[in-house]
């Protein structure tokens, strides 16, 4: 027996395309891994931008709050909120005292098209000088 039937053609065909269907399913996961790791990455900037504003101020200048931004301007997608509270190293935890630390926390939201809400938390000591 000569040549290819058509049967072997078919089946060879089906094959190929459920190989090719399975490679490309794949291509919106990457995507979405993708856009996932620039939001972060972003966040994380908007996380360490907010610290630095923060501790560029002298000791003494930086109050004990919460400060709620909600949106951040140009960045729509993202919230903040950053914390300021006394810290005591001996209890490892935050006090009403002034102990000549500062606790400064920074946690930024976004929405994640993989697993909806997510957040980055920048935590910062700043000591008095």
């Amino acid at each position: 027996m000569k040549g290819v039937t058509i049967i072997e053609i078919l089946i060879a065909v089906f094959i190929l395309v459920v190989g090719i269907l399975g490679v490309l399913s794949m291509f919106p996961i990457g995507t979405k891994f993708t856009t996932f790791s620039k939001m972060a990455s972003v966040a994380t900037q908007l996380a360490q931008e907010k610290t630095e504003e923060i501790i560029s101020q002298s000791y003494d200048n930086i109050s004990s709050s919460v400060e709620d931004y909600g949106k951040i301007s140009g960045f729509e997608a993202y919230k903040r909120i950053s914390e300021v509270n006394y810290y005591d190293p001996e209890s490892s935890n935050t006090t009403t005292t002034d102990t000549g630390i500062k606790k400064i926390t920074v946690t930024v939201f976004w929405h994640s098209p993989l697993w909806g809400e997510k957040s980055i938390n920048l935590i910062t000591f700043f000591a008095r000088r």
